[in-house]
């Protein structure tokens, strides 16, 4: 009886040490299983112009820190997802992410 108490203790004591470990695994599992199903998570709170800042989305031809400084109320870039996955997929500049994107749309129109 001992023996299965030290075992329940040893397997809670790893379970505490190894906790974030197993949430992040625990989180690539839903993703992967959400992504194979089709499920997309829609976005709640869409942000707002210092997050796109901060994120990289603004450029020389594209200042958001006039936005700022004119205090817009407004949530941020639209369809700054897609922009940031064409950043990082094709390692290109936030401009270049932008015009890649509008050419995309005016394909399929």
């Amino acid at each position: 009886m001992l023996i299965y108490l030290a075992l329940f203790l040893l397997l809670i004591s790893l379970c505490w040490f190894f906790r974030q470990n197993i949430l992040y695994v625990g989180s690539l599992i839903a993703d992967k299983t959400n992504r194979l199903i089709g499920y997309h998570v829609l976005p709640t709170n869409e942000g707002s112009f210092e997050t796109d800042i901060e994120d990289g989305l603004t450029s020389s031809q594209f200042d958001l820190t006039a936005n700022l400084d004119q205090d817009d109320e407004r949530a941020g870039l639209k369809d700054k997802e897609e922009i940031l996955k064409i950043m990082k997929k094709q390692k290109v500049s936030f401009d270049q992410a932008r015009l890649i994107r509008q050419q995309k749309l005016l394909k399929k129109n």
